[in-house]
């Protein structure tokens, strides 16, 4: 904040300190309104996709709203962070993030003391898992009118059947990564309480499957090359993104279903630089008489965009870069990320003809040549020396 206030005409630093850590204004608001406009943006497109997906922001420190030591899959190990997960909305090569849940671990909501030093309301104090958070946001979005045709998000989601069986009794579409370990059924299993054959033991209570699911990685491993069908995807850089993708109608089922259900089995493989085979599985409830498997590859491959919005969010709109601790903060802070990143996308796609490469760094390099005042260098030193030495000073004076 001191750093804009020295470089934005006319900005005051305790005004800005205030808008973000104190006042009132809607977080909840200025989001939805982000997905509203995001909405109207994607209205020409056939395929819009609502993805899910968590992020984690590294801090350091105990009083930070939600740090703990968790995993993050940004770092790949766990580390002292905030984590959160996120909704956006995409269609084609564009992408908007349009809403969060910040996670609370348990040693939060065990702690009220610490939960009501954060300023987290009373009703948020409350220990929710990331898929818990995720199907509110998903809800939130369906009730609130917000257009999407695929719901898609990677194996955290996707493994958990309950998860999926949510999804479907909501009426949503999804396209969910799973695991490569994850068992299926190629043909329908009976389930039931199996007969007990022996006068010895217990009956047996809990429902069985007549056959035993088999892990994907196993299936996709006899198949011979002629199952494989090849797509382009996307364009990239490099040139067209090129797949092959196979698709198969199989079972899954949850343990305390009564019945197994009927999902599509989404593969794709690419080959790395050394050229050597990748895998990628999902799960989709999609009906495939109504959707082309380059419909299906495309839903698979667009998870990619939620990944390259965090990417422009945290390097040109300073997404993870606040210095905030509390509730009302943090979510001032992601609101705004989020309305920045809009506007982003409003540009890129106002000037798809003119600008075709138009990227999240021009569209903020443009915004600060035309708005940054280049001040006094002695001044603005003198001026952060000043804060510096009153902040000392206040210190000094508590003590």
């Amino acid at each position: 904040m001191e750093q804009m206030s020295e470089v934005v005409k006319d900005a005051d630093y305790h005004q800005i300190q205030h808008f973000i850590s104190e006042s009132p204004w809607s977080a909840r608001d200025v989001m939805d309104a982000v997905a509203t406009q995001s909405d109207q943006l994607f209205l020409h497109y056939d395929d819009v996709h609502l993805l899910i997906d968590e992020s984690g922001h590294t801090k350091k420190g105990l009083k930070s709203v939600g740090v703990a030591r968790q995993y993050s899959g940004q770092l790949g190990k766990v580390d002292n962070c905030q984590i959160a997960v996120y909704a956006a909305l995409s269609a084609d090569k564009y992408c908007s993030l349009i809403d969060t849940r910040l996670y609370l671990p348990q040693e939060w909501i065990s702690d009220k003391k610490r939960c009501n030093s954060a300023g987290i309301p009373e009703a948020a104090i409350k220990h929710k898992t990331k898929l818990e958070l995720a199907l509110e946001i998903i809800a939130h979005h369906q009730q609130k009118g917000t257009r999407f045709h695929w719901v898609g998000g990677d194996g955290l989601y996707g493994h958990d059947s309950k998860f999926r069986n949510k999804l479907a009794e909501m009426n949503l579409t999804y396209m969910l990564d799973i695991h490569c370990t994850d068992g299926v059924y190629i043909e329908k299993p009976s389930i039931s309480i199996p007969i007990k054959k022996s006068k010895k033991g217990r009956p047996a209570f809990l429902l069985q499957a007549d056959k035993p699911s088999t892990k994907v990685c196993d299936i996709v491993k006899a198949l011979a090359e002629e199952n494989w069908k090849t797509y382009s995807v996307r364009d990239t850089v490099k040139g067209p993104l090129v797949i092959d993708m196979w698709v198969q109608q199989i079972y899954s089922w949850d343990t305390t279903a009564t019945d197994s259900r009927k999902e599509l089995l989404v593969v794709r493989r690419s080959k790395n630089e050394k050229g050597a085979y990748e895998y990628k599985y999902s799960l989709s409830n999609a009906d495939i008489n109504k959707h082309s498997s380059l419909q299906l590859s495309k839903a698979q491959a667009q998870r990619y965009f939620v990944e390259r919005g965090f990417e422009d969010a945290k390097q040109e709109a300073g997404m993870s870069q606040y210095q905030v601790r509390g509730w009302l903060a943090w979510h001032h802070h992601i609101a705004l990320t989020m309305l920045s990143m809009l506007f982003v996308l409003t540009e890129k796609i106002e000037y798809k003809n003119e600008y075709p490469l138009l990227s999240a760094r021009d569209v903020r390099e443009i915004i600060a040549r035309t708005y940054a005042q280049q001040g006094n260098v002695l001044e603005i030193m003198n001026l952060r020396h000043k804060r510096r030495q009153d902040d000392i000073n206040r210190y000094y004076r508590k003590i």
